[in-house]
């Protein structure tokens, strides 16, 4: 900038002089008196000085523009965001100094948001490693003990059937965790079309029906025979599913889940309501979080998947899911969806 402002300056002048040489031959070829070639030079000293004052200013306040931005963009690099040009100034160095800030604020929250981004998928890799360290551990461990020769074969059938049991628990781990890696990733996208919600629970409920069986538990659809909504059958058929197998789970033999489906105004509500164990209330929102294991739960095979899911896919459909329960007494999952 300094080459180009002397360049400037060296070429003005330039100009001034060729132009002050030219008005002097013409007073001369003309004859001008002595008092016409004083005031003349007296003029031409004037401009001289009013340009050579102009030069310096406009040089000094280009100097002036340049530290203070150089001291914006210095500011910037420090993670401050120091304005030394008032916001409420309409100037072209005001609005300068603006887009460099936001700009400075732009790549901070990019760089925050692949921070945030890598701990996650830190944390995913920590959590499916830790989850699937158990079962596979048992599975070489039954494997080790089946390679006995000396083993009777009662005892290696029991081995073996432990050892399928173990695989198939594994399996549907694997699933569940592929999906909410892809569901966490975006990789899947809901697709929204009008079809029977109804339709969609009574495929959930097909689902669960032989678990239900083994418990004994009697499943009851109540509200609604039909009613067109807007949703991803297939996903929402995931997240009813993961409640109602929550819900058979957590029941005693012998007892009732019920499904009911209503229409409001605004949205569309299914509640699952089971005669389980119910949950505290200090753990309404924590039972929501990916691998989270209740209190009451220990007992009872899972690993903090299914509601997490629930919820991921109802929020994708700008839904939500609200827990109501009494330890003891059971628990009743409501899920709303938009109409």
């Amino acid at each position: 900038m300094k080459s180009s402002m002397i360049r400037i300056v060296a070429v003005s002048s330039g100009l001034y002089a060729i132009a002050c040489s030219l008005f002097f031959i013409v007073l001369w070829r003309l004859g001008a008196s002595g008092l016409v070639w004083a005031a003349a030079a007296v003029f031409a000293a004037a401009i001289a000085v009013l340009f050579a004052g102009y030069t310096w200013s406009v040089r000094s306040k280009m100097s002036d523009v340049v530290q203070k931005l150089s001291q914006t963009i210095q500011s910037l690099s420090d993670l401050e965001e120091r304005e030394l040009f008032s916001a409420y100034e309409d100037s072209l160095l005001s609005k300068l100094q603006h887009q460099v800030i936001q700009l400075s604020r732009t790549m901070k929250s990019r760089q925050l948001k692949y921070k945030e981004e890598g701990d996650e998928i830190k944390s995913l890799i920590s959590d499916i490693a830790h989850q699937l360290k158990t079962p596979l551990a048992n599975l070489n461990m039954y494997l080790a003990l089946l390679s006995d020769p000396d083993l009777s074969s009662d005892i290696r059938k029991e081995f073996t059937d432990v050892l399928m049991r173990q695989a198939e628990r594994l399996t549907w781990q694997m699933e569940s965790l592929i999906k909410m890696s892809r569901l966490e990733g975006g990789i899947i996208a809901i697709r929204l079309e009008k079809q029977d919600i109804v339709d969609t629970v009574l495929a959930a409920l097909k689902e669960v029906y032989l678990l239900a069986e083994s418990k004994e538990i009697e499943l009851l659809l109540q509200g609604e025979k039909s009613l067109l909504l807007k949703h991803d059958a297939r996903w929402t058929g995931e997240a009813i599913g993961n409640l109602l197998d929550n819900a058979i789970k957590y029941s005693r033999k012998g007892g009732k889940v019920t499904i009911a489906v209503t229409r409001y105004e605004l949205f569309v509500r299914i509640d699952i309501e089971d005669e389980g164990i119910g949950v505290e209330e200090r753990e309404f929102n924590a039972i929501f979080k990916r691998f989270y294991r209740g209190d009451n739960a220990s007992s009872t095979e899972g690993v903090g998947i299914g509601l997490y899911l629930a919820r991921k896919i109802i929020s994708e459909q700008n839904g939500y899911i609200k827990v109501s329960s009494q330890l003891g007494r059971g628990s009743r999952f409501s899920l709303f969806l938009p109409l």
